[in-house]
């Protein structure tokens, strides 16, 4: 440190010193107002990149259910068509290497509506189709139940009207 005899000399030299303090003092403080506005558009653009994985998630999720459905739909109808033909499921389920479950659950199943509405994607619902008795009758008898009893128990006949 250098030898200082005035008073005034060394208020000079304590301003001096003081000044450069506080310009870096402001430099920082800029420098933190702009770091900080660069945190809050960051956490800004963070939300938004969950927000559109939150809907892009939904939308594979309601394409996973529309093609489940449309392969359950297709596996039914042909099921139906077997079963028009005079087929038994335990026929139809030995023939494919299956057990009988697996063919009454692709009939019962077929008809429910997928998860997410398909209209969601753009695509018509397969619950619109008109039902058709004649293939309601052969897929009950075919289940040993009454034909009433399916539509009330899940079935539904648009299944066989994809077939046509």
């Amino acid at each position: 440190m250098a030898n200082i005899n005035s008073k005034n000399a060394a208020r000079k030299k304590v301003r001096e010193a003081q000044a450069r303090a506080n310009e870096a003092r402001l430099q920082r403080e800029w420098e933190n107002v702009d770091d900080a506005a660069s945190l809050l558009v960051e956490l800004g653009r963070l939300a938004a990149v969950g927000e559109w994985q939150r809907g892009r998630v939904a939308e594979i999720r309601a394409e996973g259910e529309r093609r489940r459905h449309e392969h359950r739909q297709e596996g039914a109808a042909a099921v139906t068509r077997m079963v028009d033909r005079g087929e038994t499921l335990a026929a139809i389920a030995e023939l494919a290497g299956v057990i009988v479950s697996e063919v009454r659950a692709v009939l019962k199943t077929a008809g429910a509506q997928p998860v997410a509405p398909p209209d969601a994607l753009g695509v018509p619902s397969a619950a619109s189709d008109a039902p058709d008795s004649a293939h309601e009758g052969a897929v009950a008898a075919a289940l040993g139940t009454p034909a009433s009893a399916n539509t009330a128990g899940g079935y539904s006949s648009s299944i066989a009207s994809n077939a046509s």
